[in-house]
């Protein structure tokens, strides 16, 4: 007895520290924001195409450069032309070569050229800036796209987590009844058929101890759900807990748009407007005259001997009849006004969805905030109206009224703080939405 009475401090200090090992580690919304940020596929793809769309801006960027090629080639050939012209691209030509059977039948002969070559366009009417114009709006708009899908995938994530510690408040609400209704029950002494108010009473508790136990493995199992999504979505740890006080301080902080500027999604639009706006300019360049100057030097090498030469001069090209171009400038600017009406017509559709949701979520805050000050005065009816039980002032039924109450209003909490989650994550869509964890964090 001695020697298990020493053991008994060990064992008990061992079980409590498993114990606390064990319990679920509270993680606070940036860090499960990090880990899923990094990993999306979605997000890198988002990404990507801002950077391919940034580099091909600064490729177009650079059209006013000139061009600057060469050539090199070394060849064997008895055609009579290249044969007699190698001989004169060699500054080499004899008397004798003019012969009309050398001509005709040359020998093979071996030919090397060289060259190094210029092309600058001075003026391309306008298509190059254009184009250049328009790859500057393409990237805007991937840009705004890649902040787009940031924003989407973080309200998702914002409002699993959010949903998390709203469920785990509801259900510690709800065991804290059942224990209530557990240490009733076990103490009940009324619950025989002989007496029907008092076994009234026993089915009563019965019935509401199974309608919690009941709401307890709903709100489980979407915890569970809440858990896979974020771990499907990139966040690897299981055993966690969100840090998560209520909801209306959670969705001020983490779900609240700061500006009444238009969304991503709308300057994307608006950019990709602007797209239409360029490409229209671009086939009116079409019709106008384009020119430059271009320049060659060479070196050319045959059996005889070695030479070199150049051209340099200007170039001009102007299209004045192509039957495709006719109708292609109009077709465009048709496309661009369409672009710009269509931006126009989502950015009021998305203003007024704004101010919609903003004072609906501004009303369920409003009843947030009265059902709290129902619960208070519930929880207090409660306490009350069990210790009238106690002495046998009223019945178990109803005591099981009062509880059954209590129940109701938890569910109308969950559901209210539910649908302020779920406007405050529409609402965020509606306008520009600089992330507050990335603001925090200085990105």
């Amino acid at each position: 007895m001695g020697k298990l009475a020493q053991w008994i401090p060990i064992i008990f200090f061992q079980t409590l520290a498993l114990s606390w090992g064990a319990r679920a580690e509270q993680v606070p919304l940036h860090k499960v924001w990090d880990a899923i940020s990094q990993s999306s596929p979605a997000l890198k793809a988002a990404e990507l195409q801002s950077d391919a769309a940034v580099e091909a801006e600064a490729r177009a960027g650079r059209h006013w450069l000139p061009k600057v090629y060469l050539d090199a080639k070394s060849y064997q050939t008895d055609a009579p032309g290249q044969s007699f012209f190698g001989l004169l691209e060699q500054r080499s030509l004899r008397q004798s070569d003019f012969n009309p059977d050398t001509i005709n039948t040359p020998g093979t002969e071996t030919f090397t050229r060289g060259a190094l070559g210029l092309a600058l366009p001075l003026y391309e009417g306008g298509m190059k800036s254009s184009q250049y114009g328009l790859q500057k709006h393409l990237s805007e708009s991937a840009v705004s796209d890649s902040q787009s899908a940031r924003v989407g995938q973080y309200t998702q994530v914002a409002k699993l987590y959010g949903s998390l510690g709203l469920i785990e408040q509801q259900k510690q609400k709800l065991q804290s009844l059942k224990h209530v209704i557990d240490r009733l029950l076990k103490n009940y002494q009324l619950g025989v058929k002989s007496n029907p108010v008092g076994y009234s009473g026993l089915l009563g508790l019965k019935s509401l101890a199974n309608r919690i136990q009941g709401l307890l493995d709903s709100y489980e199992a979407q915890n569970r759900a809440s858990y896979l999504a974020l771990k499907e979505m990139g966040y690897p740890e299981s055993n966690w807990s969100p840090q998560f006080a209520e909801t209306i301080s959670f969705v001020e902080n983490y779900l609240n748009n700061q500006t009444q500027e238009p969304s991503f999604q709308v300057q994307s639009l608006k950019a990709k407007a602007l797209v239409a706006q360029e490409a229209s300019e671009m086939e009116k360049a079409r019709f106008l005259p384009q020119f430059g100057a271009f320049a060659e030097s060479y070196v050319f090498s045959g059996s005889r001997d070695t030479a070199h030469g150049y051209t340099a001069g200007l170039y001009l090209q102007w299209s004045l009849f192509n039957p495709s171009d006719y109708g292609a400038h109009k077709e465009a600017r048709l496309r661009s006004l369409a672009a710009q009406r269509y931006t126009e017509a989502i950015a009021q559709k998305e203003k007024a969805e704004s101010s919609s949701l903003a004072q609906i979520a501004d009303s369920i805050k409003g009843n947030i905030r009265l059902l709290e000050e129902s619960q208070k005065i519930l929880v207090e009816q409660s306490q009350v109206t069990e210790s009238l039980f106690k002495n046998g002032s009223i019945n178990a039924l109803q005591f099981v009224e009062v509880l059954n109450r209590r129940v109701d209003l938890i569910v109308t909490q969950t559901e209210a703080n539910q649908g302020l989650l779920d406007v405050s994550s529409q609402k965020v869509l509606k306008a520009r939405f600089d992330l507050p964890l990335d603001k925090a964090q200085g990105k």
